[in-house]
């Protein structure tokens, strides 16, 4: 048996149509502005970042300055609202992906992937994608994040995570895998679902995905 490698939750994703409209959002719902995190180079994007504590939300949205055809960006263009788009854990992709592949899962990745922040540096990481349509947007991608600050020691704190809900009509296979990996995460049963609780000066706040994020593919 492969021994599951130590990884944790790092981060959720939250797209929006117009990142103007989304710090206003994030200002309005946690009473915190969100950073101006940068730009995704050649992804049509760009974001904005709160700390939940240990893990963070990435709001994120089309960068207008840069071509939106046939990226990500465009499809959040094309987007009428926000919603929870997918979730991040981080840890040793290469071990990763070798559990991944035990369970006849492809990947893409470990791959190089960049930002450039708002103090014009080159931030670098390296991202690892499962191939895993049957379980959407509840199977996260990975990162390590090599030389760089964690965003959630660097950015204004919008709240604190409480909870991440993952739902399927059959959650077994999924929750196993992440218990394999070291993600000890209760699945529930019911129409597939993604959904973050976060608690703030303003009470409990809940984000979920859409049914036009479940649509995204991420």
């Amino acid at each position: 048996r492969t021994a599951a490698p130590m990884i944790a939750i790092d981060h959720f994703m939250y797209a929006v149509p117009s990142l103007e409209d989304g710090i206003a959002w994030a200002m309005e719902t946690f009473d915190a502005a969100p950073a101006y995190g940068g730009e995704h180079l050649g992804l049509g994007t760009r974001n904005a970042l709160l700390s939940l504590g240990n893990t963070y939300l990435e709001i994120i949205a089309p960068d207008p300055a840069q071509d939106l055809s046939a990226n990500m960006g465009g499809r959040f263009a094309a987007m009428r609202s926000g919603g929870l788009v997918t979730w991040a854990a981080r840890g040793d992709l290469t071990a990763i992906a070798r559990v991944l592949r035990a369970h006849d899962m492809g990947c893409r990745g470990p791959s190089r992937t960049q930002r450039k922040a708002a103090d014009r540096k080159v931030l670098v990481w390296e991202l690892l994608f499962p191939s895993a349509p049957q379980f959407g947007p509840r199977m996260p991608f990975f990162i390590d994040w090599l030389e760089c600050p964690h965003p959630a020691d660097t950015n204004p704190v919008g709240g604190q995570f409480k909870q991440l809900t993952l739902t399927l009509p059959e959650p077994g296979e999924l929750e196993a895998l992440l218990a394999e990996l070291g993600l000890n995460l209760a699945v529930q049963q019911g129409e597939p679902g993604l959904g973050l609780t976060i608690t703030t000066s303003r009470g409990e706040v809940e984000l979920a995905s859409t049914r036009e994020t479940e649509d995204l593919g991420f």
